[in-house]
C-alpha cells in the first residue's frame, strides 16, 4: 500500500460535483480523508471560480491505474474534454503525490493546491506561490 494525495476541483456545479466525487472516492478506497474545500479563481482559463479540495488515501494500485481510476469518475460525472484541457470542468482529479513523490508541479506551484494538500501531509509551503483562495463552508 503507498499513501497517494489525489487533488480535487470543480467549476460546474462545485459543490454537488465534489460531494459526488467524494463519494466515490470513499466508496473505493477506505478510510479516504479530505482536507477543507477552498474558492479560487480559474487558472489559465475564463470561467466560474473553482472549488478545490484534496483527499488522501492508500491504495495497492500502480500510479498509472490510479490516473485510470479517476479519468474513469472524472468521465462517469460528466467531464467534457472535446475542447481541451483549459475549459471550465464538472470534476477534476490529479495524482499530486504518489509514494511520497510529487507527481504534479501544480502542487508546489499554486494556492488551490498546496493550501488543502498542506492540511493532509507535510508540505514546505512556497512563499511565492501563484493564486489566492478562500475557505469554503462544504465538508466532504
Amino acid at each position: 500500500m503507498v499513501q497517494v494525495l489525489i487533488g480535487m476541483g470543480s467549476n460546474i456545479e462545485p459543490e454537488q460535483n465534489l460531494r459526488l466525487a467524494a463519494i466515490a472516492l470513499r466508496r473505493d478506497f477506505e478510510g479516504a480523508s479530505f482536507s477543507a474545500v477552498y474558492r479560487s479563481p480559474a487558472v489559465d482559463m475564463e470561467g466560474a471560480d473553482f472549488f478545490n479540495a484534496c483527499c488522501r488515501v492508500e491504495s495497492e494500485l500502480s500510479a498509472s491505474q490510479l490516473k485510470t481510476r479517476l479519468k474513469a469518475l472524472e468521465d462517469a460525472q460528466g467531464r467534457d474534454r472535446s475542447e481541451g484541457p483549459w475549459r471550465p470542468r464538472t470534476l477534476d482529479l490529479d495524482v499530486l503525490m504518489y509514494d511520497g513523490q510529487v507527481l504534479d508541479d501544480e502542487l508546489y506551484r499554486y494556492a488551490h493546491a498546496y493550501v488543502p494538500a498542506a492540511e493532509l501531509v507535510a508540505l514546505e509551503l512556497p512563499g511565492d506561490g501563484a493564486g489566492t483562495v478562500t475557505l469554503v463552508e462544504l465538508r466532504l
